[in-house]
């Protein structure tokens, strides 16, 4: 983070310049040290990046961490110094943005902080629990235990996630396909039989004159639908950043009749998954619970697993507030209510979160079973009338030249 000062140097002049360090208090004490007396100190402002704009597209990729957690467990398995790792895998680092954090984490190391607290100053890389794990592992003396821990509880977090996405990708994928084949076929086989129409005059039947009329608007009114396009996506963008953008969101993947299920399942897995995760490596369950409530994505169930801890902490239990709730599948919460006794409730819990994968792919497949039909339904009904459109009026031409040769062949010139 870079920082504006202006300064006494210790010659006496007045100097002004810039600093990068994590926050203003460490950019006094360095200007200090250099026996500077600070006069003003303030963050620089920047536009945001397209890394900003855009994290998906520039941010690191999941999958990425995962190699860098196995790698760095490998590596210290076999006894490197723990910034040797981390030279040789910002070296070999394909990610520009993991490359840029290893070499930010060497150099807060370097600087006395330990490995955890150096990973904290990257919270757009690392998730919420990663540094926490660290933690546990370097106290412990298992931190390449704790990595390959991390490794395989984010490789299946992504394997979730991606059944997940793919489901929403594909309703959106057929949708684009039905509007591209009609704009292809008004675009190139309607100007071309538009002239023959006029030619050959008639009425045009129905269907025809309002594909017509769509056509003529689009190619009068271009640049205005294409700018109006803009705006509405610039608009849903806009909203779906604010707060009551996003709860509308989530509340609509909770209560809409197909995605609920889904929606639901992957949270129950992940749930799960997580809660074992942290529980077996020793965290106590108050600490466990404001992990989760930061780690859950949507605000909705956000809200419904921090009543559920504030009811833990009032001494009632897991699994009776997780039934209060009304977010958990049954299944779960009998799990946790029998872990809870028979002091197995990781080893439930991790049961659990492999059942509740395998339902993700199953709702998923079922949802895709669904909705297959009614939007290749869709699809035919658009292209049809399309079609239709076209053709209607082509039978009406051939009716009106047999009327006008009396159903003879014209003579040869």
């Amino acid at each position: 983070m870079a920082f504006k000062y202006v300064a006494i140097a210790p010659t006496g002049e007045q100097v002004s310049g810039q600093i990068d360090v994590p926050d203003e208090a460490q950019a006094e004490r360095a200007l200090w040290d250099a026996s500077y007396r600070v006069i003003s100190i303030r963050k620089e402002r920047q536009l945001p990046g397209l890394q900003k704009i855009l994290p998906s597209l520039y941010g690191v990729k999941k999958r990425s961490l995962i190699t860098f957690s196995r790698q760095l467990a490998t590596l210290l398995e076999s006894g490197v110094p723990v910034m040797r790792c981390l030279e040789l895998l910002e070296e070999q680092s394909t990610s520009k943005p993991l490359a840029a954090a290893i070499r930010g984490i060497s150099r807060d190391i370097r600087g006395g902080s330990t490995f955890a607290d150096s990973i904290r100053g990257f919270p757009e890389v690392f998730p919420t629990l990663y540094p926490r794990m660290v933690e546990l592992g370097e106290r412990t003396g298992r931190l390449e235990q704790m990595l390959n821990q991390l490794a395989d509880y984010m490789e299946r977090e992504e394997a979730v996630m991606k059944r997940v996405r793919g489901a929403f990708m594909y309703p959106g994928f057929i949708c684009l396909l039905a509007i591209g084949v009609a704009a292809l076929l008004m675009t190139t086989a309607l100007p071309a039989l538009t002239g023959l129409f006029d030619e050959f005059g008639g009425d045009l039947p129905l269907p025809t004159r309002i594909l017509m009329g769509l056509s003529d608007f689009m190619a009068a009114y271009r640049m205005q639908v294409f700018g109006a396009i803009l705006l509405g996506l610039l608009l849903i963008t806009l909203a779906a950043g604010q707060p009551w953008g996003k709860r509308f969101i989530h509340k609509m993947q909770i209560t809409a009749p197909v995605i609920k299920d889904v929606t639901l399942s992957a949270n129950a897995a992940r749930f799960s998954r997580t809660l074992a995760l942290m529980l077996r490596a020793g965290l106590p369950l108050t600490e466990v619970m404001d992990m989760l409530v930061k780690t859950t994505d949507n605000t909705i169930l956000q809200e419904r697993v921090a009543g559920v801890r504030q009811k833990l902490i009032d001494g009632e239990g897991l699994s009776g507030p997780m039934a209060d709730a009304e977010i958990f599948p049954p299944m779960l919460v009998q799990m946790v209510a029998v872990g809870e006794e028979t002091g197995t409730l990781d080893a439930n819990l991790d049961i659990t979160a492999d059942y509740y994968s395998r339902e993700v792919d199953s709702k998923v497949d079922a949802m895709a079973a669904t909705l297959t039909p009614i939007l290749t339904l869709i699809v035919g009904v658009v292209v049809g009338f399309v079609a239709l459109a076209l053709i209607m009026p082509m039978y009406s031409m051939i009716g009106n030249i047999n009327d006008a040769t009396g159903g003879t062949a014209p003579p040869p010139p």
